[in-house]
């Protein structure tokens, strides 16, 4: 056989699109061919005869769902995890008003007065950022008001140059708020303390967007792309991403839009309507399967924390859209441009296909060859996938099948066999829990340097099989050459003996490419997950369980390293910033280096051992708990022996759990030298002056020190975790005096 066989190899959704579709859709996010489909009628419902639009839904840092009712001029929180869409209403957990008066307590004669409450008129939009700042957009007030959520304070008033605020979009990469605004038309940008900076309008083509309308509802996607709903009186809407104005998806009914964990723009319609997804990729739009969101009010739709699309219901309770019940097109097909093998009269191999065949359905295929190349023969229409917007095919794409060999009308006659030893490359698998598997059939055609494939997919209408990734084997096996003459004089023997000793090619081809390829094996990043033990062992290196297998691999690739140089401080810092991955320096403290010295010990040498200072924190030593007056880093007065001999603290600049302090104790009690004692000091109990400060070795300068907001049921109070959150203390640039800060 052939010591090397090439690839034809279409993969990615930009060689999918090269392709000409008959009723077939092309997911461009991951690109994956399907049958064409639309969307079941919905289920009938209950929807309110009139939107009244302008509400708005934003989640906390704490999962929290706080929620805008205009009509009321009332902000609702809500917990999100408390709503069970199953349960009757009268059993669900009642919304709080957000900012509800609160009646002064009376003071004999004397009271405070009546209760203040926030100026609401009409509030719309909603943003919280990083720091649990609520900003509400209030179209009636003309202003964005910022709230501090812990405090319930009023932090600041945006006027907007006396337009009307509708929505708001939190920009997370630069911390800036975009609101887009009405009475005129406006987008502005500002942060929680800064002015807002008007920002300039898209420039949209005359006819994209009909005069009248004007931006309403504004979203910003996971990677920092700005895109904006312009809306008519009449209630249709337009979707305009704002760096590309000229590609305008438009969409019937719009009334808000959102980003779902898949990258895609979730546009929400009117009552009745499902939700339209839609992908922007490469200047165009192509849109994906449908969400139903039933009994949706139009007061605005939102990304759950787990990336779903939530909505408010106009009977008082919040649900998730579900995916839409899909009807699949019966058969489609695929045609891909001309493949090239480089030589004339090539004789190609088989065909492998990674894709998803559920029960019910199938994949045919056909082939056509030749040596010419000819433009000026006339070749099959292209047309692009059902569900991606009109446009031209992209330059420089190969030419398509000539009408002369295309496959008729009937069945393609190459059925395709799953592969019970998987993907044909040596070594390469599917994930565990990867849907795809590899198909294979022989490319039945005669010899020719240019390959056609089209492929045909056939499913229930309830079901469609899904291909991702095609490859065209060439040079096949030389097998016929091999024997007598008089077994391939017939051309149609011939044929079928190719076709015959395809099957005992695989498997000697499978083996010896596994044969070449073996060294794989030998290659801790390239083994499979089952043998790293194996791998391991020939290094001496027993693998914990409790390792990640990224670690596992790193390991085993630095063990000789490792070993080399075991029980050393350098050693031993190495191996333990490998087990715990964390980006931050381990430094290994040799107590007999510390005699003489007192608490604090200062440099600006970052790689000094005295890089700093150690502020008392959790450590732990020989593997327990140690009281804090027992630690030698405090510089109390001891005996010196005692105190500094054969003793060192392993100081690790990061929050540890359980689990990672338990294999910090096992590496050090395997690794370290029999005779010493060890610490270890993390940053758990954050930073506490007077126990033996030595900066920068163990002291962190951070958001909350150290600590992290208490959760019910895995937290420990006083550990580490905390209820609330900390006063803020004076941020230049940051505070105002009287507000949040005092002076003296």
């Amino acid at each position: 056989m052939p010591a090397e066989r090439g690839f034809a190899l279409l993969r990615t959704a930009d060689q999918w699109k090269r392709s000409t579709y008959e009723g077939a859709a092309l997911d461009e996010a991951a690109g994956v061919v399907s049958l064409a489909w639309t969307a079941a009628p919905l289920p009938p419902g209950s929807p309110s005869d009139k939107l009244s639009l302008g509400g708005g839904l934003a989640f906390d840092a704490q999962c929290r769902l706080y929620h805008s009712v205009p009509d009321e001029g009332r902000v609702e929180r809500a917990l999100w995890h408390a709503q069970d869409p199953l349960a009757p209403l009268e059993s669900q957990p009642a919304p709080a008003d957000l900012f509800a008066a609160v009646p002064e307590p009376a003071f004999g004669d004397f009271h405070g007065g009546a209760p203040s409450t926030p100026p609401f008129g009409n509030p719309g939009g909603l943003a919280i950022d990083e720091d649990d700042r609520l900003f509400v957009a209030d179209s009636g007030a003309r202003r964005v008001f910022v709230f501090d959520l812990w405090s319930s304070r009023l932090l600041n008033r945006v006027d907007l140059d006396g337009a009307a605020p509708l929505d708001l979009a939190l920009d997370t990469d630069e911390l800036t708020v975009w609101a887009v605004a009405e009475d005129p038309p406006a987008l502005v940008r500002f942060g929680a303390r800064s002015d807002p900076a008007p920002v300039d309008l898209p420039e949209i083509a005359p006819g994209d967007v009909p005069v009248g309308a004007t931006p309403q509802r504004i979203t910003i996607s996971p990677a920092g792309e700005v895109f904006l709903l312009y809306r008519d009186p009449a209630g249709d809407g337009w979707v305009v991403p704002y760096e590309q104005p000229a590609h305008v998806l438009p969409v019937a009914g719009a009334t808000d839009i959102a980003f779902d964990a898949d990258g895609y723009v979730v546009v929400a319609c009117g009552p009745g309507q499902p939700f339209v997804r839609a992908l922007f990729t490469a200047d165009e739009w192509s849109t994906g399967a449908q969400l139903i969101g039933r009994d949706y009010d139009g007061l605005g739709i939102v990304a759950t924390p787990d990336g779903r699309i939530g909505f408010w219901t106009n009977a008082g309770r919040f649900r998730e859209a579900v995916p839409a019940r899909l009807v699949y097109a019966s058969t489609g097909r695929v045609s891909t441009y001309r493949l090239d093998a480089g030589s004339f009269q090539m004789v190609w191999g088989r065909l492998f296909l990674d894709a998803c065949v559920p029960v019910g359905t199938a994949i045919r295929a056909a082939f056509a060859t030749t040596d010419e190349d000819d433009a000026d023969v006339e070749a099959v229409p292209w047309s692009r996938p059902v569900n991606l917007e009109p446009g031209p095919r992209p330059a420089g794409s190969p030419p398509l099948c000539p009408v002369a060999l295309a496959p008729g009308d009937g069945p393609l006659p190459a059925t395709l066999h799953q592969r019970e030893t998987g993907r044909e490359l040596p070594w390469a698998r599917h994930a565990q829990d990867d849907p795809f598997e590899t198909y294979e059939a022989p490319i039945a055609a005669a010899p020719g340097r240019y390959l056609w494939v089209t492929l045909e997919l056939a499913g229930d209408t309830r079901s469609t099989p899904r291909v991702r990734c095609m490859r065209a084997e060439h040079p096949s096996h030389d097998y016929v050459s091999r024997l007598p003459r008089t077994y391939s004089r017939d051309p149609a023997a011939a044929s079928f003996l190719l076709r015959y000793l395809a099957i005992f090619d695989g498997v000697l081809g499978d083996l010896d490419a596994r044969s070449a390829d073996r060294q794989a094996l030998l290659d801790p990043y390239a083994a499979p997950q089952e043998i790293l033990s194996w791998l391991a062992g020939f290094l001496g290196l027993v693998l914990d369980e409790r390792w990640p297998v990224p670690v596992r691999r790193q390991l085993i690739a630095e063990a000789a390293c490792l070993f080399r140089f075991r029980g050393t401080v350098r050693g031993l810092e190495k191996f333990l910033e490998i087990v715990i991955g964390s980006e931050a320096r381990v430094l290994i403290i040799e107590h007999y280096r510390l005699r003489g010295l007192g608490g604090a010990l200062l440099s600006d040498e970052p790689s000094s051992l005295f890089a700093g200072a150690v502020v008392g924190m959790n450590y732990r030593v020989g593997g327990e708990v140690g009281e804090e007056g027992d630690s030698p880093l405090t510089g109390t007065p001891a005996d010196a022996i005692t105190a500094h001999a054969h003793r060192f603290s392993v100081v690790i600049p990061a929050v540890l759990d359980d689990v990672q302090l338990a294999v910090v104790d096992h590496v050090l009690d395997v690794h370290r030298p029999a005779h010493t004692i060890y610490e270890v000091c993390t940053v758990g109990a954050g930073m506490r002056v007077g126990l033996g400060l030595h900066v920068g070795l163990l002291s962190m300068i951070g958001r909350t020190g150290g600590f992290t907001t208490m959760q019910l049921g895995a937290s420990a109070l006083g550990r580490g975790a905390i209820v609330g959150r900390p006063e803020l203390g004076a941020r230049p640039g940051g505070s105002r005096i009287g507000t949040d800060m005092r002076v003296g």
